[in-house]
Formats: C-alpha cells, structure tokens, sequence
C-alpha cells in the first residue's frame, strides 16, 4: 500500500461527515497543491486490516481526523453524525486494529484543531500510548491551532496567499493564518 497519505477516520464511513469530504476534495485539488499528494481513506468499517500494508519508510504518514480543543483527551466525531467521541487510547485501539505495526517509522499526524496546546496535548498523549504499545519509532504530530483539513491558496479573509501552490492552513490563537507546516510540533512517546 504506497499512498502519499492515509487519513484514519476512527468512525464508519456513514459517520465520516466533512472528514470524508475533506479528504476526497484534497485528492481532487492535489494537482494545486505543491506535492500533489493521493489520500486514502480509512474507516472503522473498512474491510480488513489497510494499515498493516503501509511501509515503513519515514515519508509514510497517518493523518488522524477529528475535533478537538486544548488539552482534550478525546476527539469528536463531525457534527450531526452521531459518532461517540474517542480518547486518544480508542484511536490507538483502532489504528491497531486495522493493522497498525509496531515496526511503523512514519509520522502519525492528528488533523485535529489544537491537538499541539495543552498539558498534555492530545497528540502527546497519543505519542506516550504508542510508544507504550510498542511503536517505539514514530512521532506523533499535532498543530497549534485551528487546522484547516483542505488545500487551500487563500486566507480566511479572501486575500490571496501568493505563490503557485495550495496549502493546508492552520488559524493561530491570535487570528494569524500560517502554512499548517508552520503551525506544528512532533512529540515522542519517549519525552
């Protein structure tokens, strides 16, 4: 399974909302943005066990969909779907049991708002129970704002960004809009 990125939905598809649509628009928008990368969806329902064929290699990247807020140890399922909220021990439950190998050297990112602030942040939690489950090479993203799931090459306020690519846009605290690269922090489960 060579995907540029895989997007773990810890709901079923039916419960995927604006996550699933995110997702699908960014393989629709891929060839604006600067790497021109393919999504793969990944639900609770789907067949079998997608993530045991990722490779090991350390560009592989997981992106986890939810909402969050500071500090929250759980993610929210897109509004008005009925998903039940999961903690950060439920998502790593999930991602084991759609395969999930401890051998994993990618990058685990959660495309969760703020998933980066908080003491802990749900992205430190998430890195402490990988690593405490054996997945002792990963690092666990997390952004320090308001994520923007969607490439993009224009600022909230409609002003153009510039430049020839889109980009996935994060919303600081101070209303600032930054290239969601700029607005992340990776954590070690080790730290």
């Amino acid at each position: 399974m060579a995907q540029n990125r895989v997007a773990f939905i810890p709901w079923n598809e039916n419960q995927a909302g604006n996550f699933k649509t995110e997702y699908e628009q960014n393989n629709a928008q891929k060839g604006a943005s600067h790497h021109k990368r393919t999504w793969t969806m990944v639900y609770l329902d789907s067949p079998g066990t997608p993530l045991a064929a990722l490779g090991c290699g350390f560009g592989t990247r997981i992106h986890i969909a939810g909402h969050g807020d500071i500090g929250d140890p759980e993610i929210a399922a897109d509004h008005g779907t009925g998903g039940a909220d999961r903690s950060y021990t439920e998502v790593v439950d999930m991602m084991i049991a759609k395969g999930l190998k401890k051998r994993y050297l990618g990058t685990i990112a959660c495309d969760v708002c703020y998933s980066a602030l908080g003491n802990p942040s749900f992205a430190k939690l998430m890195a402490r129970e990988l690593f405490s489950r054996g997945l002792k090479a990963s690092c666990v993203l997390g952004y320090k704002g308001s994520l923007y799931a969607t490439y993009d090459s224009f600022y909230a306020d409609g002003s153009n960004m510039g430049g020839k690519y889109s980009h996935r846009m994060v919303e600081l605290d101070d209303g600032t809009e930054v290239k969601s690269k700029k607005a992340q922090e990776r954590f070690f489960g080790w730290t």
